[in-house]
């Protein structure tokens, strides 16, 4: 006697209610059929019947419950990266004016620098240019900014805007793929992936080699640095010269340049500003989580304070080293000619430094560029007393921290917005 589920229910479980997914029984008569062609090979029916089976049991299932998330469409991905875009070029619209009168003030030469060293050129070129700045003092930004106003509208305040949003954009995006090429070829996790965003955007604190990871980001930034060293010339270059001064344009500047590659003359000074910021960024949160115990969950106000600590004194490091960059950009960035392959000398809204090297320059602003009136007193007898005014020359150290209190005012808006935000001091870029 043969059962089949044709047949009804087991009387001994009433209430079993099969279930609606997987094979179907054959009924037993078929088995025989089956057993009979199965001397042949394997029957179409059979075969035919399991793959239907299959898509019936595929079709049932339901993974909604196991996805919180469904992927994102092609427009959705678009969409986001429209979003991303505009709130970057939103920030550099915002902070390019800062960027501008800092650039400026870091190049400026001081008054009674051109005196001695550039009588002869200062013969050669018109004594009074109506695109130059005259800056009352060498610090002042609003008067920067109120002067290139006056003189040239919006277009000079906002100068280099589309070249900066290109730069962030690219060194952002080479900056990463070097530090994930560095990572593969040396057997490392990468550096960005560990864990969550430190100060500068990486806490290699989780890493398995954190040593290895400070190298590798510290080394992805310089490569960052070094290869789009023609594109921060071109930006320098736009922005200390007047908008009446062609070309404009980023593609036509970076044509004009003598080389499309780092100059030797800048490559310790382009190496120095690319690494050392990323070097103090990335080794803040291995600092203080390993060797303070300081912990931005533990202790979030005392990690928050120690960050910003930590940004501040990165940013007088780096101060010096983009004043020096920015002079040896503005003498190695001379265009040339588009029509006559010459190189030409371009004016410029203010008169640019001398660059002399890393140490020489740095030297040569804070004793001898520029300078002021100090009072000296001698005596000559009893009675007698003779002033003399002798004139002192240099800046002095303050002249190598040109515009730091923008920078300033960025550090504290972004602590304090991470601070009301309760985010750890884990603030995001001005």
């Amino acid at each position: 006697m043969s059962f089949t589920l044709q047949e009804g229910p087991n009387p001994l479980r009433p209430y079993y209610i099969p279930p609606s997914v997987g094979l179907p029984q054959d009924p037993i008569s078929n088995s025989t059929g089956t057993g009979i062609n199965s001397k042949h090979g394997p029957s179409t029916p059979s075969t035919t019947n399991f793959g239907s089976s299959a898509r019936d049991i595929l079709s049932d299932l339901d993974y909604t419950e196991y996805l919180s998330e469904s992927s994102p469409s092609a427009a959705e991905l678009l969409k986001g990266l429209a979003d991303q875009a505009l709130w970057k070029y939103t920030s550099v619209l915002l902070a390019q004016p800062f960027e501008v009168a800092k650039t400026i003030l870091q190049c400026h030469a001081a008054p009674g620098a051109l005196a001695a060293s550039a009588a002869e050129d200062m013969k050669r070129r018109p004594r009074s240019s109506p695109h130059k700045l005259d800056l009352r003092r060498p610090d002042s930004l609003v008067d920067v900014l109120s002067q290139l106003w006056q003189k040239e509208g919006g277009w000079g305040v906002w100068k280099g805007a589309n070249t900066s949003f290109v730069y962030s954009i690219l060194h952002k995006t080479i900056e990463s793929w070097s530090r994930s090429l560095l990572s593969a070829l040396l057997n490392v996790p990468d550096p960005g992936l560990v864990a969550g965003a430190g100060v500068g955007g990486l806490d290699i604190v989780d890493s398995p080699y954190p040593l290895a990871s400070l190298g590798i980001a510290v080394a992805a930034a310089g490569l960052a640095g070094l290869f789009l060293a023609p594109l921060d010339m071109v930006r320098t270059r736009l922005i200390l010269t007047p908008t009446a001064h062609h070309p404009r344009g980023m593609l036509a500047s970076l044509r004009s340049l003598a080389q499309l590659t780092c100059p030797l003359s800048l490559l310790p000074i382009t190496l120095l500003t690319s690494t050392i910021p990323s070097l103090i960024s990335s080794s803040t949160p291995l600092f203080l989580r390993s060797r303070l115990g300081i912990d931005p969950v533990l202790t979030p106000t005392t990690y928050s304070i120690s960050t910003f600590i930590s940004s501040s004194i990165e940013l007088f490091i780096r101060l010096p080293l983009e004043t020096v960059l920015r002079r040896g950009q503005m003498s190695a960035s001379v265009p040339r000619s588009t029509s006559t392959g010459e190189y030409v000398q371009s004016d410029t809204v203010v008169d640019i430094g001398a660059y002399k090297g890393v140490v020489g320059t740095m030297w040569h602003i804070v004793r001898e560029e520029g300078g002021g009136q100090a009072m000296t007193t001698g005596t000559g007898g009893a009675l007698a007393v003779t002033r003399v005014r002798a004139r002192r020359k240099g800046q002095g150290v303050e002249g190598l921290w040109r515009g730091w209190r923008v920078g300033m005012w960025g550090l504290v808006g972004v602590w304090g917005a991470a601070a009301l935000g309760s985010t750890g001091g884990k603030g995001g870029e001005f």
